[in-house]
Protein backbone atom coordinates (compact mmCIF):
# COMPACT_ATOMS: atom_id res chain seq x y z
CA UNK A 1 0.00 0.00 0.00
CA UNK A 2 1.32 3.38 -0.81
CA UNK A 3 2.71 5.61 2.11
CA UNK A 4 -0.57 8.93 1.89
CA UNK A 5 2.14 11.37 2.06
CA UNK A 6 5.23 9.82 -0.17
CA UNK A 7 3.56 7.70 -2.58
CA UNK A 8 4.59 3.87 -3.56
CA UNK A 9 8.23 2.89 -2.56
CA UNK A 10 10.11 3.83 -5.67
CA UNK A 11 12.74 0.35 -6.53
CA UNK A 12 15.71 0.82 -7.40
CA UNK A 13 18.21 -1.70 -8.00
CA UNK A 14 20.91 -1.43 -5.65
CA UNK A 15 23.09 -4.65 -4.93
CA UNK A 16 23.81 -6.88 -7.51
CA UNK A 17 24.87 -10.87 -5.89
CA UNK A 18 26.87 -12.81 -7.69
CA UNK A 19 26.82 -16.91 -7.16
CA UNK A 20 29.17 -18.88 -9.63
CA UNK A 21 29.78 -22.58 -8.14
CA UNK A 22 32.92 -23.97 -9.78
CA UNK A 23 32.67 -27.61 -11.34
CA UNK A 24 34.01 -29.86 -8.83
CA UNK A 25 33.80 -33.71 -8.99
CA UNK A 26 31.02 -33.38 -5.56
CA UNK A 27 28.80 -31.14 -8.11
CA UNK A 28 29.32 -33.96 -11.31
CA UNK A 29 31.62 -30.88 -12.79
CA UNK A 30 28.44 -28.44 -13.54
CA UNK A 31 29.10 -24.63 -13.22
CA UNK A 32 26.13 -23.34 -11.98
CA UNK A 33 25.52 -19.20 -11.52
CA UNK A 34 23.04 -17.69 -9.57
CA UNK A 35 22.55 -13.66 -9.71
CA UNK A 36 19.83 -11.88 -7.44
CA UNK A 37 19.09 -7.91 -7.84
CA UNK A 38 18.09 -6.40 -4.64
CA UNK A 39 17.15 -3.25 -3.11
CA UNK A 40 16.37 -1.88 0.16
CA UNK A 41 12.92 -1.31 -0.61
CA UNK A 42 11.50 -4.82 -1.16
CA UNK A 43 11.97 -7.50 0.72
CA UNK A 44 12.37 -10.05 -2.13
CA UNK A 45 14.93 -9.84 -5.21
CA UNK A 46 13.83 -7.53 -7.99
CA UNK A 47 15.19 -10.41 -10.39
CA UNK A 48 16.87 -13.34 -10.38
CA UNK A 49 19.02 -15.17 -13.18
CA UNK A 50 20.19 -18.91 -12.59
CA UNK A 51 22.35 -20.50 -15.19
CA UNK A 52 24.18 -24.07 -15.29
CA UNK A 53 26.51 -25.26 -17.45
CA UNK A 54 28.02 -29.16 -17.86
CA UNK A 55 31.18 -30.03 -18.85
CA UNK A 56 30.83 -30.47 -22.47
CA UNK A 57 28.50 -26.86 -22.47
CA UNK A 58 31.87 -25.25 -21.70
CA UNK A 59 35.00 -24.56 -23.76
CA UNK A 60 37.52 -23.70 -20.87
CA UNK A 61 35.07 -21.69 -18.11
CA UNK A 62 34.73 -19.15 -21.37
CA UNK A 63 30.54 -19.46 -21.23
CA UNK A 64 30.27 -18.77 -17.36
CA UNK A 65 32.41 -15.89 -17.61
CA UNK A 66 31.25 -14.61 -20.53
CA UNK A 67 27.21 -14.83 -18.75
CA UNK A 68 28.75 -13.55 -15.24
CA UNK A 69 30.11 -10.39 -17.73
CA UNK A 70 27.30 -9.53 -19.48
CA UNK A 71 24.60 -9.60 -16.17
CA UNK A 72 27.20 -7.11 -15.10
CA UNK A 73 26.81 -4.89 -17.81
CA UNK A 74 23.41 -5.17 -18.12
CA UNK A 75 23.04 -4.15 -13.85
CA UNK A 76 25.54 -1.26 -14.52
CA UNK A 77 24.16 -0.16 -17.85
CA UNK A 78 19.93 -0.43 -17.98
CA UNK A 79 19.45 -1.25 -13.88
CA UNK A 80 16.46 -3.52 -14.53
CA UNK A 81 14.35 -3.08 -11.62
CA UNK A 82 11.77 -6.54 -12.07
CA UNK A 83 12.12 -9.95 -13.96
CA UNK A 84 10.42 -8.61 -17.11
CA UNK A 85 13.21 -5.88 -17.35
CA UNK A 86 16.02 -8.31 -16.93
CA UNK A 87 14.45 -10.28 -19.48
CA UNK A 88 14.14 -7.87 -21.98
CA UNK A 89 17.47 -6.71 -21.32
CA UNK A 90 18.79 -10.13 -21.76
CA UNK A 91 16.78 -10.45 -24.88
CA UNK A 92 16.71 -7.16 -26.79
CA UNK A 93 13.67 -6.89 -26.87
CA UNK A 94 11.83 -3.38 -28.09
CA UNK A 95 10.18 -1.51 -24.47
CA UNK A 96 7.03 -0.92 -27.01
CA UNK A 97 6.14 -3.52 -29.96
CA UNK A 98 5.35 -1.03 -32.68
CA UNK A 99 2.63 -2.82 -34.99
CA UNK A 100 3.60 -2.40 -38.87
CA UNK A 101 1.44 -1.97 -41.51
CA UNK A 102 0.46 -5.32 -43.22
Amino acid sequence: MPHPIYGPPSHKLETVNFRLTLPLRRNAYVTSLEVRGETSSQRSSMWFVNEKWTEADQVAGLQPSDALHHLALIALQDSPTSQEHMFRALTGERWIQEELPL
